[in-house]
């Protein structure tokens, strides 16, 4: 009787440690079972991690690629503009040069400019003198047509005076014709000098042009 009853203690007493022990396994369990839970996730979260980090290093090389394309890039450009400042330096030197040239040909033809308004204005002198002598010319040709005339006329004056000479010697007094037509050759004569000397007055020639 105290052999069963010992026995039953001990069995209750193994069902009790049996209970604590399922109880400590289900804790374990749920433990194992969280920290799967957690393991997985770590696993899926690490995976995504590496995922990102490869995309990370695919854009790293791309980055790289780039800025081995940018600096190639730079290095023709900062060519370019190196070059680009050597022309630029040739293209001064020329404007220079050119701006040189013109200043020359502008002070050229001003010059020539100045030359043709002072011929323009010599011309217009040696026309308003070529007028002046043409009038003279004119006044002269008219003088000696005068004077041809009155030369005519005192010819055949004479002949005529030459023919009646002997008819007239006794009715005219021939030194008293002779001297009245030395007259008037003296007053025309001298009248034609003051027209001469009156038509070389207004010549350009007697002013200094």
């Amino acid at each position: 009787m105290d052999k069963q009853r010992h026995l039953d203690n001990e069995i209750e007493r193994v069902n009790c440690r049996l209970q604590e022990t399922q109880k400590h396994i289900d804790v374990r369990s749920t433990e194992v079972h969280t920290k799967q839970v957690s393991l997985d996730d770590t696993e899926r979260e690490l995976a995504r991690v590496r995922d990102q980090v490869s995309k990370t290093q695919a854009e790293c090389g791309a980055g790289r690629r780039d800025n081995e394309r940018v600096q190639a890039e730079n290095f023709d450009l900062r060519k370019e503009v190196e070059f680009q400042e050597s022309r630029n330096a040739d293209c001064s030197m020329q404007i220079r040069d050119t701006e040189m040239r013109l200043k020359d040909k502008e002070e050229n033809l001003y010059q020539t400019r100045r030359d043709v308004e002072n011929q323009r204005l010599v011309n217009q002198q040696n026309r308003n003198a070529n007028a002046d002598f043409l009038s003279e010319k004119e006044a002269l040709e008219k003088h000696a047509s005068c004077l041809q005339a009155q030369n005519s006329e005192l010819t055949g004056e004479l002949d005529r005076f030459c023919q009646t000479d002997e008819v007239l010697r006794q009715q005219l007094d021939r030194r008293s014709r002779v001297f009245g037509l030395q007259q008037k050759n003296v007053d025309e004569v001298r009248h034609s000098h003051y027209r001469i000397e009156e038509a070389r007055s207004r010549s350009p020639r007697k002013h200094g042009y």
